[in-house]
């Protein structure tokens, strides 16, 4: 059966996205706080979240967490903390999708959830951790705050929020 030009596009999305993904997660923002380093993927994955929809979004996701596993770019830890982060911020803009704060305090809650996740796991109190990720959040807010407008220009899209 031949593919369609739809379904041929969606794939193709898809894979850049995903490339993005492992790159923007590969690239990290140096800070004065030791451990509060910011991956620059928590900015686009909200953005693809809110552009795709949390079905496409997992989907890149776990591809994207996939290839780091086979690269060795990542750990099960790794990958089971993205994976945290990924479906707290998705549901969030799942629930809010019309809604721009729901959008901006997607990826601070899904840094919140991860992070908390990772101090259960590690058996270390949270609060370093929470504290150490600030930076990050206010970054993230700023990008996607930033990057939305544009965003919906590019797109054409009705969907994302008005400013």
């Amino acid at each position: 059966m031949k593919p369609n030009k739809s379904q041929t596009k969606t794939l193709t999305t898809d894979a850049l996205l995903t490339t993005l993904l492992i790159l923007t997660g590969m690239i990290k923002l140096p800070s004065f706080v030791p451990g509060a380093e910011f991956q620059l993927s928590a900015p686009l994955a909200i953005l693809i979240v809110t552009l795709l929809g949390f079905k496409r979004y997992l989907g890149i996701g776990i591809c994207s967490s996939c290839i780091q596993l086979m690269l060795g770019t990542h750990t099960i830890l790794n990958v089971t903390i993205a994976m945290i982060f990924r479906i707290v911020a998705g549901t969030i803009v799942t629930l809010a999708p019309h809604k721009k704060t729901g959008i901006l305090l997607a990826g601070p809650f899904g840094t919140i959830a991860a992070r908390i996740v990772l101090a259960q796991i590690l058996h270390i109190p949270a609060l370093p951790l929470l504290g150490a990720a600030i930076p990050g959040m206010i970054f993230t807010v700023a990008c996607v705050s930033l990057f939305l407008p544009i965003l919906k220009k590019i797109t054409g899209t009705t969907f994302l929020p008005k400013e």
